[in-house]
């Protein structure tokens, strides 16, 4: 499967199940995608710029769990300046020279996940614990995450997903503070 599949059967989960949930933002364009190049200065992996080009970012939806939101071209920018100020130069997580191909993504709270342009493996940082390469292989690349999620979404529920260290997360749209949305919860719901 790819991101535009994946991107589907989300965009249909939502659709049926949840009409409260904030429409997802629209593409951006090619050009937007250019401006963001010149100033990164490397280039997003193929999936990446296809899901931007689909959506431009997920809003306040939470699309990879436990609830990492998706980042638009300008949040991009904005969180790629924080992780380049913050980020630690000395990082054992990371190689010598990694820093400048390592591109925010999705945020979830002050935790990034980041992606390799020259790999495109996943990574995560907060600014506390730092940087570590995730391990799992959900977290193999923005396809693998996206395909998850998409096949996730598309079975019938209850849908949950073990995440690394054995962690349950569900999907819900009957969560009781946010009906009628996507939403990550560790406490199942009945």
């Amino acid at each position: 499967m790819g991101v535009d599949d994946s991107w589907k059967k989300i965009e249909r989960w939502i659709a049926e199940r949840a009409p409260q949930e904030d429409p997802l933002p629209a593409p951006c364009s090619h050009l937007d995608l250019e401006s963001l190049y010149e100033r990164l200065g490397v280039r997003l992996p193929d999936d990446l710029e296809r899901s931007l080009l689909r959506h431009n970012g997920s809003g306040l939806t939470e699309i990879l769990p436990p609830g990492f939101t998706l980042l638009s071209v300008d949040d991009i920018l904005e969180n790629r300046a924080d992780w380049m100020k913050y980020a630690a130069p000395d990082d054992a997580s990371l190689g010598e020279g990694d820093k400048p191909f390592l591109v925010p993504f999705a945020k979830l709270s002050r935790i990034l996940l980041l992606v390799d342009v020259r790999t495109g493996r996943l990574g995560e940082w907060e600014n506390v614990q730092g940087f570590f390469w995730e391990r799992d292989q959900l977290w193999g690349s923005f396809t693998s995450a996206m395909d998850f999620v998409g096949n996730l979404l598309a079975s019938p529920p209850p849908w949950i997903a073990m995440l690394p260290g054995d962690d349950e997360w569900e999907v819900t749209e009957r969560h009781p503070d946010f009906p009628g949305t996507l939403t990550w919860t560790e406490d199942p719901i009945e």
